[in-house]
């Protein structure tokens, strides 16, 4: 009978070796795995529609009528966001016009394209270096701003479910939404009152990122739950506008559901890249020809991605002012400040 062999312990070289070895991993799996997701969804969607027929659905779609849309959202989008941001960061960190904001948007469309998290940190770093805010500051009033994104998305996936047969995707994803923004509306109003006086919850609240929750009033909340919806809506215009151009006929109430799941779908690969045509390819499907949504799903992100680098493009010349500014010794975030 022969005796297993115990397993020999790991020397600390080994060790050190793999520690490496598996940090690398991660972070080629971080850089490289959203495109792999990317190209593995394109493969799926041209072996279901073939290019060619997508390509003929683009030359027979209205794209006057389209484009038109296309530039109107872009610049609504631009001009109310940045309105927003103007307010919010007046509001809790340090004055900023609506012209700085404009610019610290149009910039910041330069980056959002290659993904949306490197044009959130563009926002922290362009108000860091020019009004020299630490950065945990910036960010706690960017969150109180996604927190709003929180409830209005969602309540669109509700309103556009309810509005649709229960037997339908939609219309059972209408109850987990509604879970859902009952969860967001709960958090806002445990981080933002006083009450109830748990430990774990006054720990939390004094939790420096919080501090934008903790200065605002429901007066605040309501004008970026308004400004975040109007935003939102500009989506769903957009999404119905032009899925008609391309013979797409999308039911109102189905727009606004499921604009929800296609944005979404958008921060799983770079850009959306596959994902927002393969979500539209699965929901869409009923309401138009393959070819035809799989058109509209190309045409869309790239008219968007370039009208807004256009943007972008025009307040290049700022970015003179953004290097000067970053001749400046920036604020310290210490572990301390952040949590007092």
């Amino acid at each position: 009978m022969t005796t297993p062999e115990a397993p020999q312990p790991t020397s600390p070289e080994a060790s050190a070796t793999a520690a490496p070895a598996r940090n690398r991993l991660a972070v080629l799996t971080q850089r490289f795995g959203p495109w792999l997701v990317a190209a593995a969804l394109l493969a799926w969607i041209f072996d279901r529609v073939p290019i060619a027929d997508a390509v003929e659905a683009l030359r027979a779609a209205s794209l006057g009528a389209f484009l038109a849309g296309a530039t109107g959202a872009v610049l609504f989008w631009f001009l109310l966001e940045s309105r927003a941001y103007a307010f919010l960061f007046s509001r809790f960190n340090a004055p900023l016009s609506w012209a700085e904001a404009r610019s610290l948007r149009g910039l910041t469309y330069m980056l959002t394209p290659i993904n949306w998290n490197l044009g959130t940190a563009a926002i922290v770093l362009h108000l860091r270096r020019t009004k020299q805010l630490a950065a945990v500051d910036v960010a706690s009033s960017l969150l109180l701003y996604t927190a709003a994104d929180g409830i209005v998305i969602p309540s669109m996936l509700l309103v556009g479910g309810l509005a649709l047969p229960s037997g339908t995707l939609l219309g059972n994803a209408a109850f987990y939404a509604a879970l859902f923004v009952l969860g967001q509306i709960l958090l806002l109003a445990l981080v933002m009152t006083n009450a109830p006086h748990w430990r774990w919850l006054e720990r939390l609240r004094r939790v420096r990122v919080f501090q934008a929750y903790r200065k605002a009033s429901i007066v605040d909340l309501l004008v970026l739950l308004a400004a975040r919806t109007t935003y939102m809506a500009g989506f769903v215009l957009l999404f119905w506008w032009g899925s008609a151009a391309f013979g797409i006929e999308l039911p109102l109430a189905f727009a606004i559901g499921s604009m929800p799941l296609v944005l979404l779908s958008g921060v799983v690969t770079p850009g959306g890249l596959g994902s927002q045509q393969a979500a539209m390819l699965l929901l869409y499907e009923p309401y138009g020809e393959e070819a035809a949504i799989l058109g509209f799903g190309l045409a869309y992100p790239v008219a968007v991605i370039l009208l807004r680098v256009a943007i972008g493009l025009r307040y290049m010349p700022d970015l003179r002012a953004f290097r000067a500014a970053g001749e400046m010794p920036l604020p310290e975030d210490s572990p301390a400040e952040a949590e007092a």
